[in-house]
């Protein structure tokens, strides 16, 4: 006879393909949190009963990745049936997934399904997000420096034309502010004082339930003013409605640092990927921030090779950038197609070759100011981000701070899961 207390620690590995994404990682060491509260083992390796891939969905380089992690499993014999899938591309590749796979998908908003699935003692509704993340241990960060992570909305106004995650997402849904003020106040209490507010378009917060996110971060600062706050990236729409706001929050040293996810610079293109604007009127905005608060630390993204950007049309981005003093850290990416999303269905596209040489011709264009430069200018989340090309997957484990309740081991407890582990025992998948 088995020892019951041998019987009852099951093992569960959790891997992702993406390790840079804020909301991704508190998700993962969410699920993370679930099975430790549990009573599970997390392992780094695959000699386990479950195997949980969290999948960032926003290319189809990252679907590949779970697709190739599949087949390793494959060839060591783990049942598909032991292997859940989790996070966006449960959405974003879902007929690829269901395709001759008999893997569980589990989409958000669904994860009361692990209930079943392990026999869960706690409840998945009873576990709390993590709001503190420990990096991978890949990845240097000064944890002096860590964020407090509050989620307040997930979801966006679907418009962009190169995303694929809206899918995923979906339309934008604000986090309650009391709830955001209780995980504040919870953050005060520890000592923190960076705070970052995590959502895909995070200055879209409060447009569903009659409010804003510049009445929220005034309500939190009415709590305690002695705060960093962080927005992400937020859309050029934004910055445009919100400016004397975010002004004055970076003139109070609120914001030092402030991620504005421009894309381009040309008026037509910018229509044709989502997100119109006129472009001048923006940047007289930029300047203006970066005049009156010299401290600010400003980021921004572009995408190089859009369909139907012209040779002009580049050219005109490339001298912008030639004589911009605003913006101290480019992120720049070449555009490739992903399935699903409405550019995917666009002609006029440039070729994989044109689109590398443009990014290649930016990249020089920039110099220090390119996340690419050197070494030290990358930042710990985009060194991350790296690996995961370089790898498949990765390994999450001990990935959060925050104590975790375990289930009783009781007596009556352990004869249960017993029963439940002893009618499992031969579906173990290795």
């Amino acid at each position: 006879m088995k020892n019951n207390s041998v019987l009852v620690k099951k093992k569960a590995a959790i891997v992702t393909n993406n390790v840079n994404c804020e909301r991704h990682i508190q998700y993962y060491s969410h699920i993370e949190k679930y099975f430790k509260s549990n009573g599970w083992i997390i392992a780094e390796d695959f000699n386990v009963d479950k195997v949980i891939i969290c999948c960032c969905g926003f290319h189809d380089v990252m679907h590949e990745k779970v697709l190739r992690t599949i087949e390793e499993l494959k060839t060591i014999h783990f049942l598909e049936s032991n292997i859940i899938i989790m996070g966006c591309q449960t959405k974003t590749h879902e007929p690829e997934l269901i395709k001759n796979l008999a893997v569980k998908l589990i989409n958000f908003d669904r994860e009361e399904m692990l209930d079943e699935i392990i026999n869960a003692q706690i409840p998945f509704a009873e576990i709390t997000p993590n709001n503190i993340f420990r990096p991978h241990k890949l990845c240097k960060i000064d944890e002096k420096n860590e964020y407090f992570h509050i989620k307040i909305a997930r979801g966006c106004l679907r418009q962009c034309t190169f995303c694929v995650i809206n899918k995923a997402k979906g339309y934008i849904n604000s986090t309650p502010k009391e709830e955001i003020l209780r995980q504040f106040r919870k953050a005060v209490e520890r000592g923190n004082r960076r705070i970052y507010l995590m959502g895909e378009d995070t200055l879209a917060y409060g447009i569903d339930i009659d409010t804003d996110i510049i009445e929220l971060t005034e309500s939190l600062l009415a709590i305690d003013a002695h705060v960093e706050l962080n927005f992400g990236s937020l859309h050029i729409r934004w910055l445009q409605k919100y400016a004397s706001g975010i002004l004055s929050l970076c003139k109070r040293g609120i914001v030092k640092e402030l991620h504005v996810g421009l894309q381009h610079i040309n008026d037509q293109l910018l229509k044709r990927m989502g997100r119109p604007c006129v472009f001048s009127e923006i940047y007289e905005i930029i300047k203006t921030l970066k005049k009156e608060c010299a401290h600010l630390f400003l980021e921004t993204d572009i995408l190089v090779g859009f369909p139907g950007e012209t040779e002009e049309m580049f050219a005109e981005l490339v001298e912008f950038f030639k004589q911009d003093r605003c913006f101290d850290n480019v992120r720049h990416f070449g555009f490739s197609d992903v399935r699903g999303a409405p550019s995917y269905k666009f002609e006029d596209k440039l070729s994989p070759h044109e689109v590398v040489v443009r990014w290649e011709r930016f990249d020089k264009i920039l110099r220090e100011r390119s996340s690419n430069y050197k070494a030290e200018s990358v930042r710990p989340s985009d060194v991350a981000f790296q690996l995961t090309h370089e790898r498949d997957y990765i390994f999450c484990k001990d990935t959060f701070q925050d104590e975790v309740e375990q289930v009783v081991d009781d007596p009556g407890l352990r004869q249960a899961k017993s029963k439940i582990l002893q009618q499992d025992e031969g579906d173990f998948g290795f």
